[in-house]
């Protein structure tokens, strides 16, 4: 296992970071373009994830992996195509599609995408709202009023938006049922609103294309056709680090 600092390996996704560029002064040049390469990506990627859960981030080759397909997805780089846990085998992939990451307990997904928001909250080239699919369910039975369906509606309008482990939540009672995440993805795919959601392995079997049908299953045939035009489908592999240093 590695940490940060104990091998270059890094330097091959993202290039050398320059020793003496201050963190003030990255934050201008991102301020003033409005862009971030990807040096000052992983930059404030790392700092951001200690600040956040206070340990460093754990380098190796699986959290690499999973980690780069979402750099280079993020700066619209060809290499995003290359990934190897990039499911074209299952979904055409597109620069233009929102991310649908499917992998097992404690891979990195949640956490990961807490830190992007964080690091984008500053940039509306790339910034995007952070929610669970709980929390979203919770949020919507608490609406007393037409009024509060709207302004719920007009929340989860955002132009990007990240929902965490869709499938796992439950159906929402509000004067009668609801399905809230089928009605949020139907609501953003009418309104081409980029989408980024997270959901565990259906089963044991850790099949990708199992969660998905299970999804479909969930969501309805709709839901499921669509989920091919709105995803990009990325596998998130390794065991959990969950309680790791």
């Amino acid at each position: 296992m590695m940490r940060i600092g104990e091998t270059q390996s890094i330097s091959q996704l993202i290039g050398e970071v320059p020793k003496n560029e201050s963190i003030e002064k990255t934050q201008n040049i991102i301020n003033a373009m409005n862009k971030i390469s990807k040096n000052q990506m992983w930059r404030k990627f790392v700092e951001t994830f200690y600040d956040i859960y206070s340990k460093e981030f754990i380098q190796d080759e699986r959290t690499i992996n999973n980690l780069k397909v979402i750099f280079f997805y993020f700066l619209q780089d060809e290499k995003f195509f290359e990934c190897d846990n990039l499911r074209g085998d299952i979904i055409k992939p597109s620069l233009g599609k929102g991310l649908l990451i499917i992998g097992g307990f404690g891979t990195g997904k949640t956490d990961y995408l807490k830190v992007f928001e964080k690091v984008f909250e500053k940039f509306n080239n790339y910034r995007f709202k952070f929610y669970s699919s709980k929390e979203l369910v919770t949020k919507y039975e608490l609406c007393q009023t037409p009024f509060d369906k709207k302004y719920y509606f007009k929340d989860v309008s955002r132009k990007r938006m990240f929902i965490d482990d869709i499938g796992s939540e439950r159906i929402a009672s509000n004067y009668g049922k609801c399905d809230v995440i089928e009605e949020v993805l139907s609501h953003r795919y009418d309104n081409k609103l980029r989408t980024f959601a997270s959901c565990n392995y259906s089963d044991k079997t850790q099949s990708v294309k199992s969660t998905i049908e299970e999804l479909g299953v969930k969501y309805g045939s709709r839901i499921y056709d669509r989920l091919f035009e709105s995803f990009n489908i990325i596998e998130f592999n390794g065991k959990s680090y969950r309680g790791r240093k």
